[in-house]
């Protein structure tokens, strides 16, 4: 009988298995896809078994489902298209169905992953966990795996109307993530019962930190207990080969924070150094932020190295917190101008609901944390009017003054050209409509661009 159409029969085995083995393995195969094992059997018997989608895999082979070797089939022809020749409205399209491609596949992968751990058949049949087996067969990394596989427990487990979207291809794969990482033993009932409501917070449009950060709170909101669990230890690792040193750091708490805040200030100072010179010298290129980090560590670290003992110690950056307060809470929060609990108010303060950094996202510290966070600061207060913008101070000036442009950061927090990330401190305050046709220095008129 006919295989199907543009489907080799001898692709059904995944393996390099010799000989009878991989002819066997097509017969089985083909069974299922309508006839096609007699031609498998012979392809494999003359030594084609290693034609396979998958042949790179080492022996022993299995039989894939028929709808797995169409799939491959078809992406292997997707692959050999060329790409340069399309159209921009196909190129665009074809970006929008990988995306479906990518949700439907990570939805199968997530399923089988389950299935294989639930059916403990990797340990069974070769003495591996699915992730150690993954990365003895495949050469995947085990600990992608490992994340996977916990993703796919949960979502089969605990988030079966996520995993149900997730196949239907409405909600992506990086917010399906975010939704089972979020999942504990605390709250597991309440974030079962509300899935309707976090698959619609999945759909709506915005960026995917601020979908994180709403997700945070959720979680946060129904997690019963009450108390926090300890918060991680900083930690790091440099690995040196030759001339060359990979660093990851993972830092948490204040210390992240003040981290943060002054690698962002000398980075910004080397923008502003290299944007000098570019303007006297069109030659000079302005190096991308990703380098321009780069050497703002190693500037810090060089200079902590050489004038570590100077008997002086300064601020030397911002940490920017910005508390959002009215005319009600104001009493309760301030005594005599200071960020602290005011005498109006009886008990502790949940300074999460009032601070967040300039990016928007809440500020969770202890009571000392936030002693020594607030120790002599320096007060910026920006006027909102009812829609939450800034309100500006004055009207007559040509630049924007320092407090306009902490507004702006606050309201915009980046360049809010479509496409564009680039951060606030690198933007210009562009004046909406233009100040020779009297446009005001207000922030009403003044957008990061």
């Amino acid at each position: 009988m006919s295989s199907p159409e543009g489907l080799d029969p001898t692709e059904h085995s995944f393996g390099a298995d010799a000989g009878g083995a991989e002819a066997s393995g097509a017969e089985a195969s083909g069974a299922d896809a309508g006839g096609a094992g007699s031609a498998g059997s012979a392809g494999g018997a003359g030594g084609a078994g290693s034609a396979g989608p998958a042949s790179s895999f080492s022996a022993p082979s299995f039989v894939a489902p028929a709808t797995a070797t169409r799939a491959v089939t078809a992406l292997r022809a997707l692959v050999a298209d060329d790409l340069r020749a399309l159209d921009d409205d196909t190129c665009l399209g074809l970006f929008d169905a990988l995306e479906t491609i990518d949700r439907l596949f990570h939805s199968t992968r997530f399923g089988l992953l389950a299935e294989l751990d639930a059916r403990n058949l990797t340990d069974r049949r070769f003495g591996h966990t699915v992730a150690n087996q993954a990365g003895w067969r495949h050469g995947a990394d085990p600990r992608r795996t490992k994340r996977d596989l916990k993703t796919a427990n949960t979502l089969r487990r605990t988030l079966p109307q996520v995993s149900a979207a997730l196949a239907e291809g409405a909600v992506s794969v990086d917010r399906a993530r975010v939704l089972a990482a979020g999942v504990n033993e605390r709250n597991r009932d309440t974030i079962t019962a509300t899935q309707a409501e976090l698959l619609n917070l999945a759909a709506q449009q915005g960026t995917f930190a601020g979908y994180c950060r709403d997700i945070e709170q959720a979680m946060r909101l129904a997690d019963n207990d009450g108390a926090e669990p300890p918060q991680p230890r900083n930690h790091a690792s440099i690995a040196r080969t030759g001339d060359q040193v990979t660093a990851t750091f993972d830092l948490y708490g204040t210390g992240a924070v003040s981290f943060t805040e002054r690698l962002n200030t000398e980075t910004n100072r080397l923008f502003r150094q290299w944007t000098t010179d570019h303007e006297h010298c069109a030659d000079i290129e302005i190096p991308p932020r990703s380098e321009l980090i780069a050497q703002a560590l190693m500037n810090l670290v060089e200079g902590g190295a050489t004038h570590r003992h100077t008997g002086r110690a300064t601020p030397t950056s911002d940490i920017n917190i910005v508390v959002d307060v009215n005319e009600a809470s104001l009493p309760n929060l301030f005594t005599n101008g200071t960020l602290l609990p005011g005498p109006a108010h009886g008990g502790p303060v949940d300074w999460s609901k009032h601070a967040t950094d300039l990016t928007g996202t809440r500020l969770r510290h202890s009571t000392r944390e936030w002693e020594l966070l607030t120790c002599d600061p320096t007060y910026t207060w920006i006027l909102t009017a009812a829609d939450g913008h800034p309100v500006a101070c004055r009207t007559g000036e040509r630049h924007a003054n320092r407090q306009q442009r902490r507004a702006l950061h606050i309201r915009d927090g980046q360049c809010v050209f479509p496409g564009c990330d680039t951060p606030a401190d690198w933007c210009d305050a562009h004046h909406v409509q233009p100040h020779t046709n009297g446009g005001p220095t207000e922030t009403r008129n003044l957008t990061s661009r």
